[in-house]
């Protein structure tokens, strides 16, 4: 199965915290394929540099988590951004910014999603809004933090 994380799912993978588990189990898992959008790289240092600064994260486990995704991110699939995902964001944005409140990160790392996935695909965000925004979207969604003791070989086969 293809997996699609944006960055409050994939940052779960280098810094443990609610959801670790579950996407650990699916970076694993043996026949999934990690796809990431190229605006997550950016993201994710500027995360962890957040947990820093908010002391959550000694400059240890910093150093330890940016290596370590540095060196994990020649595994996953980088997709570009573009002009194609600026305006799919764009139209995410019109359709559930006002109702739902999705942001402009949000929206680009959905936006990607909806212009690369094909049946077999699952969008994974520990982002409440932005999975809401997915499934109303009619897309597969994964969210680590409010399923956190799921099966994964059973989910992957229920949803394949």
């Amino acid at each position: 199965m293809r997996f699609f994380f944006d960055t409050s799912a994939l940052v779960k993978f280098f810094y443990v915290e609610s959801g670790t588990r579950i996407v650990t189990q699916i970076m694993e898992y043996a026949d999934s394929e990690i796809w990431i959008s190229d605006l997550a790289r950016l993201e994710f240092t500027s995360a962890l540099y957040r947990r820093y600064r908010n002391k959550t994260l000694d400059e240890i486990k910093l150093h330890i988590a940016t290596t370590y995704f540095d060196k994990q991110l020649g595994s996953f699939n980088i997709e570009p951004l573009n002009q194609l995902v600026i305006d799919e964001a764009g139209l995410f944005l019109k359709k559930y910014g006002k109702e739902y409140g999705l942001r402009t990160l949000d929206a680009l790392h959905l936006g990607t999603y909806s212009l690369i996935s094909e049946h077999g695909w699952c969008f994974v965000t520990s982002d409440s809004v932005l999975a809401d925004v997915s499934n109303q979207a009619g897309f597969l969604s994964l969210n680590p933090q409010q399923t956190p003791d799921i099966d994964l070989n059973y989910w992957i086969k229920s949803h394949a």
